[in-house]
């Protein structure tokens, strides 16, 4: 039974992504991203899950920052997953006993429609959703509700107050599964790498010429730091159904350090 990290309290979207993703999986909370990817590098876990990108608020710098800080992992699946918030208290609680509601900071933000039809309720910052729903079965006090998941409120015995109460209902998150030292789990033909290049004209220009001479499709590019001097970047490429020998060629023509983390 493979064993998989997330990032967050048992509960969280990414231990629900996580059990979608790996059939069986057992399943252990970290604190931070890089305690999460600290732990696959040392095989503490077998899998890593890995928040790469939301569709609403962009890629999650970070998240790549750390596939370049651990060069022996690698990306070996994905998942796309949806992100559904709930309105949750104790089992005896109604809406009209909430006084108070407690999640994530970025969970708190997409509920605007529902702190516009109850203004007197106050908003109380956490740090993981999840845990948010911890706090109020632990507390037993049926004026204080959170945000977060189905998979949270069933993980915790709380009941669902109102369910689907996000803005926005286009809205996913995107997972690597890592590993290290990891072969793909699938066929999705897919590949993330990194280019850093000189910092001069016309260098990210022939960087992505390379991949269009050879009819490869990126499908993003993030650009990120590369802490070796002030105010020069790394760019990370995903590309879309790939042809590795291609992908190999059109790495080796570039004038730079590049890199693969995954081809899954």
């Amino acid at each position: 039974m493979a064993s998989v990290g997330f990032q967050g309290e048992p509960g969280a979207f990414s231990d629900e992504a996580a059990h979608v993703l790996v059939d069986g999986a057992q399943t252990r909370g970290y604190r931070t991203f890089d305690e999460l990817v600290a732990a696959v590098d040392r095989t503490q876990v077998d899998y890593a899950l890995l928040p790469v990108e939301n569709s609403i608020y962009g890629a999650i710098a970070r998240s790549y920052d750390l596939l370049w800080e651990y060069p022996a992992l690698r990306i070996v699946d994905e998942i796309v997953f949806p992100v559904v918030q709930n309105l949750i208290g104790t089992l005896d609680a109604g809406i009209g006993d909430i006084v108070e509601v407690r999640s994530h900071p970025v969970a708190l933000e997409q509920m605007r429609r529902l702190f516009d039809e109850h203004p007197g309720w106050r908003r109380i910052v956490v740090d993981d959703t999840a845990e948010a729903v911890a706090q109020v079965v632990s507390g037993g006090d049926k004026t204080i509700a959170a945000i977060a998941s189905a998979f949270a409120a069933q993980r915790y015995g709380a009941r669902i107050l109102r369910a689907a109460v996000q803005d926005d209902d286009d809205n996913f998150t995107r997972f690597y599964l890592l590993q290290r030292a990891g072969s793909a789990r699938g066929s999705l033909g897919r590949a993330c790498v990194a280019l850093e290049l000189a910092n001069e004209p016309g260098s990210l220009r022939d960087g992505l010429s390379a991949f269009a001479d050879r009819r490869i499709n990126l499908r993003s590019l993030v650009s990120r730091p590369s802490r070796t001097r002030a105010f020069s970047y790394r760019f990370y490429c995903e590309i879309d159904r790939v042809d590795e020998d291609r992908l190999r060629a059109a790495l080796a023509a570039i004038n730079g350090d590049t890199r693969i983390f995954g081809i899954y």
